[in-house]
């Protein structure tokens, strides 16, 4: 019997955090899906969405796994999250640790700065005069959630005092070009499989879907052709990355953020390996699933959309939905 946890850096981060609350259960009604995307095996569901039969058909007629549903359910795994030791899911998911290890392995944060204060905001801009725009990340949170921008030479001081008020990420934007998520398949603090999927993100970091191929090679072969870059040194990074975090402890799924960004004086591609881990289930694994399930595509592409983008912007007719009715996000995918 499992629960989709997708309240888990809630309950690990969020000091009132209340796992009954109707914030967390409209997350997990929102994505409580993925569940029946990822899992590939026969199981039971303490749900906490209502499934139509329709719906439901359409899923099974792509071939996926439907649950049995046992809403009332009181025992139960928590399937999202790394449920073993408390302190350490919090050290391995914080984006302090992740910057930390970047700056000092040299996969990241070379020009970022852990602050507690506008004065140390303030410091550290002053020590690179060319880099106008920055962005402040809170390390505790997922999907861009707790970001925001400022310009160096127009700060807001009163919104950056309402905001500075614990430990944040300091850094440049980069001009990215484009996001990847590396996932390493962990069991019992070995790694079993791995996998690479590209990242679509808002500005802000905000996860918008992806794009994943049946195997690595199939995929590396794509990002080459469309972006002229080799993923060779990435993949590598990315194992040491794995290896240090199983080190740490890590007995679970290790999910790696990274971009490659064009450099704003030279022009030339440059890797960033590390932006931050995830040490739990992502959204990453929705990518693969799919496009395993439709293995003969050279590629698919899942796009999340909120009900009102899509009535401004609807989608045509070769993408085929697999979130049920009555979301706000609303997600499609497409084999190509």
């Amino acid at each position: 019997m499992f629960k989709v946890d997708l309240d888990y850096e809630a309950s690990l981060f969020d000091l009132n955090y209340n796992e009954n609350s109707k914030t967390n259960k409209k997350v997990i009604r929102e994505f409580e899906y993925v569940f029946f995307i990822i899992n590939k095996e026969e199981a039971a569901l303490k749900n906490y969405k209502n499934y139509d039969e329709k719906y439901l058909s359409k899923l099974k007629s792509l071939g996926f796994f439907i649950p049995e549903f046992e809403p009332n359910c009181q025992v139960y795994l928590k399937w999202w999250g790394n449920h073993h030791d408390r302190q350490l899911e919090i050290l391995l998911n914080s984006k302090l640790t992740s910057a930390e290890l970047a700056k000092k392995n040299s996969w990241g944060f070379w020009e970022g700065a852990i602050v507690e204060s506008i004065e140390e905001v303030y410091a550290h801009l002053r020590k690179f005069p060319t880099k106008k725009k920055w962005i402040i990340k809170h390390p505790y949170s997922f999907s861009g959630r707790g970001h925001f921008q400022i310009d160096s030479e127009h700060i807001d001081e009163d919104r950056l005092a309402e905001k500075i008020t614990e430990k944040y990420l300091l850094e440049p934007v980069y001009d990215r070009l484009f996001d990847i998520g590396s996932t390493y398949i962990v069991e019992d603090g070995e790694i079993k499989s791995f996998f690479m999927v590209e990242n679509f993100n808002s500005p802000q970091g905000g996860f918008r879907g992806g794009l994943g191929a049946s195997n690595l090679q199939k995929f590396k072969k794509y990002i080459y052709k469309n972006y002229s870059y080799s993923l060779d040194e990435l993949e590598a990074n990315t194992l040491e990355i794995a290896k240090l975090y199983l080190r740490l402890g890590a007995v679970g799924n290790i999910q790696i953020d990274s971009f490659i960004y064009r450099d704003s004086e030279q022009g030339n591609l440059k890797l960033y390996s590390l932006v931050e881990v995830n040490y739990r289930k992502t959204m990453g694994l929705v990518i693969n699933s799919l496009a395993k399930k439709f293995n003969k595509s050279e590629y698919i592409q899942w796009r999340i959309e909120t009900s009102k983008s899509l009535k401004e912007n609807p989608l045509d007719s070769n993408w085929i939905k697999i979130s049920p009715e009555g979301n706000n996000f609303q997600s499609f995918f497409r084999c190509y």
